[in-house]
């Protein structure tokens, strides 16, 4: 094994300083759980921060070393000289928190096999890409968490959904072939986790750009923004990636009297849309027709059909960071699922045109390769004095005319 030590952490950061030190408390506790010395717990608190130091590795990232050691044991052969050697620093460093006669021992047990039996964290991912997370109290009857990963080009993309299990295609599934149909296959690594948009901006702890492609969010009650709404956009933000994000497709149940967007995606999108900083680095997604040749006639605004729900006003109040993407045709999926993993495959494509491009800089980019046009934007609701929502007639249709940012297909 051979581990790199870098640190991202902006100390500058309070929610960041706040998130470490919960990292920091939960990793002196499973190290000290797991290698147990007399008086275990300074040592261990010591242990834990003295090699946080010397290898200038923050608490979040540190603990892939640490798991390995309680595992695997420590040795420079399988940590490399200099993960090892801010091992042994931190031994030294501790050692008077432990008894004299246990001095040697500690350096045993740390440097020797890792205790056996049941583990309560697992880490999913790619570690070496530094595209993982960390799933704490993993239940055996579980069994063991998803991922996979497609791939072996330059560019990063986190895709977290639902997925499958014993064969059945599921919404994931889908989602991901649609991303590889349209997707330059030989550009991109393609990362794919059990999870909604949370498990994505977890999983990303490396420096370079990296394209998120959300089509599955988080449950919630769609009237409520929830604290775990907060913390998942701040961990966004401490990451480079491009957050391309689905909005909820026509016919969804909102109330315009609330005026709020509708499950499930009401969290993120409410706490991105006040907040300037993770707006900077996330596109919502739409989809969109042109029906123009099929109807052997030219394009205009009739035969320019979006589809999206309308309800609360979000879309009308973020023309300017939502993006129509056009879907063939004939495609068999549409829906704003389906056209997130194709606009999150145009950002691929940019990218490899521009890899010094921050998130940032690529949201732009795509937005670029957009046109302003006018459409005709289409939706439904419910209205429960027409009947129940079994009855085909209990729902009205309804569009509007406007104009915003249309991505073509190629």
């Amino acid at each position: 094994m051979s581990t790199s030590l870098t640190s991202d952490f902006d100390s500058s950061s309070e929610s960041d300083s706040s998130l470490e030190e919960k990292w920091r408390l939960d990793l002196i506790d499973y190290f000290t759980s797991y290698l147990p010395v007399v008086d275990g717990g300074p040592f261990g608190a010591c242990f834990v921060d003295e090699l946080s130091a010397n290898s200038q590795t923050n608490y979040s990232d540190l603990f892939v070393v640490v798991d390995f050691i309680v595992r695997n044991g420590a040795s420079e052969d399988a940590l490399g000289s200099e993960t090892f050697r801010a091992v042994e620093a931190a031994i030294d460093g501790c050692e008077e928190l432990v008894g004299e006669g246990d001095v040697d021992r500690v350096g045993e047990i740390i440097k020797e096999s890792g205790r056996q039996g049941a583990h309560p964290f697992a880490v999913v991912g790619d570690e070496e890409a530094r595209i993982y997370y960390i799933l704490e109290d993993l239940n055996p009857e579980w069994g063991e968490p998803y991922f996979e990963s497609v791939g072996d080009g330059a560019i990063k993309v986190v895709l977290s959904d639902v997925f499958g299990n014993n064969g059945e295609e599921s919404h994931g599934d889908r989602v991901r072939d649609t991303f590889l149909t349209f997707a330059p296959n030989e550009k991109f690594t393609l990362f794919t986790f059990e999870g909604g948009s949370g498990t994505s901006f977890r999983a990303i702890h490396a420096d370079e750009t990296v394209v998120i492609s959300a089509s599955s969010h988080e449950g919630g009650d769609p009237f409520a923004i929830s604290d775990d709404s907060y913390q998942e956009v701040e961990a966004l933000k401490g990451t480079n990636a491009l957050y391309i994000s689905s909005l909820e497709n026509a016919g969804v149940d909102g109330d315009p009297e609330l005026g709020v967007y509708p499950f499930p995606h009401a969290g993120n999108v409410y706490v991105i849309e006040n907040d300037p900083d993770a707006m900077d680095q996330t596109l919502f997604i739409a989809w969109y027709w042109d029906f123009s040749e099929m109807w052997g006639e030219a394009s205009s605004v009739s035969s320019r059909q979006g589809s999206v729900d309308l309800h609360g006003d979000f879309v009308a109040r973020n023309l300017g960071n939502t993006v129509f993407v056009e879907l063939p045709l004939d495609y068999e999926f549409a829906d704003t699922s389906h056209a997130t993993p194709i606009a999150a495959a145009r950002a691929v494509e940019l990218l490899s045109g521009h890899p010094g491009a921050t998130a940032q800089e690529l949201k732009q980019l795509v937005l670029a390769e957009t046109d302003l046009l006018t459409i005709t934007v289409g939706d439904t609701y419910y209205d429960e004095s027409r009947g129940s929502p079994t009855d085909p007639d209990a729902y009205i249709s309804y569009s509007e005319e406007m104009t915003v940012n249309v991505l073509a297909l190629p």
